[in-house]
């Protein structure tokens, strides 16, 4: 894996996980700060999961190496915004 293919699925996956925990945030919460469990919840839920997971399994299966420079890429981006 490069560094290419792997900030385009990284990135991908993590607008989708940012997504699904937007939509699981929104629903309202009891006064414990539990979520009542709707069919609805469910299903954010089982997706949020299975997009967290593939961000589990790609940053596992990235080396160490591969990983420093998708940081590096990502502060120079970041320090060009600026």
């Amino acid at each position: 894996m490069n560094l290419a293919i792997y900030t385009e699925l990284k990135n991908e996956i993590n607008q989708r996980v940012n997504k699904y925990s937007d939509i699981l945030n929104s629903f309202d919460k009891n006064a414990s700060g539990m979520v009542e469990i709707t069919p609805e919840f469910k299903s954010a839920k089982n997706s949020f999961d299975i997009a967290f997971k593939e961000l589990q399994v790609i940053n596992k299966a990235a080396s160490k190496e591969l990983k420093k420079a998708y940081r590096l890429a990502n502060r120079k981006n970041k320090m060009k915004t600026f």
